[in-house]
């Protein structure tokens, strides 16, 4: 599965979560609501079967070295993208599983608050056990949404450098079997 597919569902499970078990104040579920932002999910489909055109004195013109150090170099710039993108994740992995306790706490929490009776001092101070839990878990929430946007910057700009090395390699291909066909000629 693809990796920003991944983080992208745990988040929105995570977020839900959150929603419903903090449904006691209704101005904090509709202030929660996950922003899924579509612009930033990287397609990975890089595939293309036709062999864009070129113009042939453009191609003459292009110096073979100077475009294989330009291919290296996204080569390169794509390996630290993907590092990135792995500590990254990394990170996102453990903020998620520390939301996921957080939302348990916020259970019991919860559970704990109902089963005392209504306007004791067990009750009141286990509302507010709740109620700093819940904030606890918004700021926390912040924190997640921020890594899931970076995550998808970082998967877009993979998607983009790899396209352009893809498109990089064509024309080189296309200069060497120009190339080739010219020694051909002569």
């Amino acid at each position: 599965m693809n990796t920003s597919f991944r983080f992208l569902i745990l988040t929105i499970f995570i977020a839900l979560g959150f929603i419903t078990s903090c449904n006691d104040d209704p101005s904090f579920t509709e202030e929660k609501k996950p922003i899924v932002d579509n612009t930033d999910i990287a397609s990975t489909d890089t595939s293309s079967t036709e062999p864009p055109p070129y113009d042939a004195d453009e191609i003459d013109k292009i110096n073979p070295e100077e475009l294989s150090r330009e291919i290296k170099e996204i080569g390169e710039k794509i390996e630290t993208l993907e590092k990135e993108s792995e500590k990254n994740f990394n990170e996102y992995s453990q903020m998620a599983e520390s939301q996921k306790r957080i939302l348990e706490n916020i259970k019991t929490k919860k559970m704990i608050m109902r089963s005392k009776a209504v306007g004791s001092e067990e009750q009141k101070r286990a509302q507010i056990d709740f109620e700093d839990e819940k904030k606890f878990g918004k700021e926390q929430l912040k924190g997640l949404k921020e890594k899931n946007i970076i995550l998808n910057k970082i998967i877009k700009k993979i998607t983009e450098a790899k396209k352009e090395k893809e498109k990089l390699e064509k024309k080189q291909e296309y200069l060497l079997k120009r190339q080739k066909e010219k020694k051909k000629l002569n």
